[in-house]
């Protein structure tokens, strides 16, 4: 694996991803090539880049990058998930040699791939990667993001109750809760991807 990259480096990272795709809130794996690398989240604000800590896994970066939105929005300030940020794996991490990657690699529609590698993952990916935690890794912290999602589906007219709806989800294979999952987001949160980051909060 190549050598921890330091906080300069980390920022020109941030800024090649800001100057090719836009953006001001960046969540990336710090080694490209490393399939369980860890994620750097940035920010750039007032013509400079700060670096918050490192996040373990997407599911972190997810959360600080949700944290840090909603902090800029309580200052006031006119920023919303679409324009601002960029939540991203690359090739390595897509192809990594687990269950959660495979399954997001093979539903081309959680994330956007640009030319050089570069994967902009969407609400419902993450959505499915708690999913995959929870029952394939037995991820106390997936199982309670996907309790939240249960909670708003029932809060928005899903027509049963939350623990209703998980009893129904642990009746599918993992197919079928991916189908779902693909779904209840179209109908109920479609692009809301904020409204799912906001899940992490539980975590």
């Amino acid at each position: 694996m190549a050598d921890k990259l330091n906080e300069q480096q980390i920022k020109g990272k941030a800024a090649t991803l800001r100057e090719r795709l836009g953006g001001s809130i960046f969540g990336f794996p710090i080694h490209d090539d490393n399939p369980h690398s860890p994620y750097a989240v940035v920010v750039y604000a007032a013509g400079h880049y700060h670096v918050y800590p490192e996040a373990k896994d997407i599911s972190f970066a997810a959360l600080g990058v949700k944290t840090i939105l909603e902090q800029l929005q309580k200052r006031g300030l006119a920023v919303n998930y679409t324009d601002a940020v960029r939540l991203i794996s690359y090739e390595a991490q897509i192809n990594a040699p687990d269950v959660t990657m495979r399954r997001l690699r093979d539903s081309q529609v959680d994330y956007s791939a640009t030319e050089d590698g570069t994967e902009l993952i969407n609400g419902r990916g993450a959505l499915k990667m708690a999913y995959f935690g929870m029952v394939d890794d037995k991820n106390p912290k997936c199982g309670q993001l996907m309790e939240q999602y249960y909670k708003l589906l029932a809060s928005r007219r899903y027509g049963k109750t939350a623990a209703a709806i998980k009893q129904e989800v642990r009746k599918m294979n993992r197919d079928q809760a991916a189908g779902w999952i693909e779904r209840t987001y179209a109908k109920y949160f479609k692009g809301e991807d904020i409204t799912i980051l906001e899940l992490f909060q539980s975590l």
